[in-house]
């Protein structure tokens, strides 16, 4: 197999789906993946998706792909749009637009044929502007990266390839290419970059399109690093709560750059944004709100991050025996019990069957008394709350088991003596389960 089969790192396999526009870097990875294909180690067709932008110039690329392809024997699929209306409709850049469709496109094509991967012709040059256009706008480690050689679906295995390179190996091999005119055309930054940016920083500092790779590879593993330690810290503090999030406070400290991390993986929120969070967290109390209907609030147990407030509308009368599902405020199970349970604490208590005959689980209303246990005299709930240290938003999210307005169980909170089980009573023992889980790493906001 020929040394030049080298540029493809990391080596293809399984079946490819070869992503080719006609210009000189995707018709290389197309030429060097038919080499493996040949050899009997992967399977190859390729995609070409037409963007209505260039006229007739984009009509004879896709043209030349399809000869290209039959010519060497390789399936090809083409699509088309117009892009231009795509983006008027949207409300986007037209280079988002075109970006947008061309992925939809390919995965469309990659799962019809059922192929494993799309193989796309980023090389060294792309990644350097990359890693530049996104230090520019300010971007952290996870911008400095670049793009990955493996990313879900995608695989580029050119990244450690310059683009001479590439022309080099289609001329020695005698293979044409389409050139694409607006590429020649500094009209956006990526371009003026490409153009003007680092040919001049090449001049100034030879082999910057080569440092700024390997820059954007340490960015990569240090970026690792970080997002590891990042859901390890959210595996620790982190849980879901039927208002939403809730960060408990880390006893020995967080690092900001972690802090921030995590208020970015929860919320997807930008700097400012997470930046506002941090602050917040490190605050005694406060509320702020955010972008994209967030609102923070500081509370003595931790940091709560909600959208809303969630309550259990209505009423559902305990009926014995069962399970009783209150949405997102989690489920009571109710079973026949003897005896007072033992250390359930106030998320699983026992209870007089004869004392909650009648009652119902909702949320509170104005005028809710509870009767706390060991006490002769009822107090409002919102003063039980208070003295139970109950986080305000969590109030609102309480189950309670109530009889018109007297509270018998405040779950997860505490029991009224008016519901206590007695010697000699027939009892119901209640647990509440489902309200507040652990965050998982699957949970976490797309960035």
């Amino acid at each position: 197999m020929n040394s030049k089969l080298e540029m493809l790192s990391p080596r293809p396999s399984g079946y490819v789906l070869a992503a080719v526009s006609g210009g000189a870097d995707s018709v290389a990875l197309l030429a060097l993946l038919r080499e493996y294909a040949r050899a009997g180690e992967i399977r190859l067709a390729a995609a070409h998706f037409e963007h209505g932008i260039r006229g007739e110039e984009s009509r004879g690329d896709a043209r030349f792909v399809r000869a290209l392809c039959a010519a060497w024997g390789i399936e090809c699929h083409v699509g088309a749009c117009d892009v231009p209306a795509l983006a008027a409709e949207r409300h986007v850049g037209l280079e988002q637009a075109a970006r947008d469709a061309r992925y939809a496109f390919l995965r469309r094509v990659k799962e019809e044929i059922g192929a494993d991967c799309i193989a796309l012709a980023h090389h060294m040059d792309d990644q350097a502007e990359t890693v530049l256009m996104h230090l520019l706008r300010g971007a952290g480690l996870r911008g400095a990266s670049g793009m990955a050689a493996r990313e879900g679906d995608l695989y580029r295995p050119l990244l450690a390839v310059r683009k001479s390179e590439l022309i080099d190996y289609l001329e020695e091999q005698g293979v044409d290419w389409r050139e694409d005119s607006t590429n020649a055309q500094a009209d956006t930054p990526r371009n003026r970059l490409r153009l003007e940016a680092l040919p001049a920083l090449e001049a100034a500092y030879p082999g910057a399109a080569r440092a700024l790779c390997r820059f954007a590879g340490i960015a990569a593993r240090e970026d690792d690093c970080m997002a590891a330690q990042t859901v390890a810290f959210l595996g620790k503090y982190a849980e879901r709560t039927p208002v939403g999030l809730r960060l408990r406070t880390a006893v020995s400290g967080v690092h900001e750059a972690i802090a921030m991390r995590a208020a970015h993986r929860l919320t997807g929120l930008d700097a400012a944004g997470c930046g506002m969070i941090c602050a917040l967290y490190r605050a005694q109390k406060g509320r702020v709100m955010l972008e994209n209907g967030w609102l923070a609030e500081k509370t003595g147990n931790g940091l709560y991050l909600m959208r809303g407030d969630v309550r259990f509308d209505g009423e559902l009368p305990l009926a014995g025996e069962g399970v009783y599902d209150l949405g997102a405020l989690g489920c009571v199970t109710a079973r026949v019990c003897d005896e007072p349970c033992r250390d359930g604490g106030e998320r699983r208590v026992c209870v007089s069957a004869d004392a909650v005959c009648g009652a119902v689980f909702r949320t509170r209303r104005a005028g809710d008394r509870i009767r706390p246990l060991g006490m002769n005299g009822r107090m409002k709930l919102s003063d039980y709350f208070i003295n139970r240290r109950v986080d305000r938003p969590m109030r609102g999210a309480t189950v309670l088991l109530a009889r018109g307005s007297d509270v018998l169980w405040a779950a997860g909170v505490g029991l009224s003596e008016d519901a206590r089980l007695k010697s000699g009573e027939s009892g119901l023992e209640l647990t509440l389960s489902g309200d507040v889980t652990p965050w998982t790493d699957e949970e976490q906001t797309e960035v």
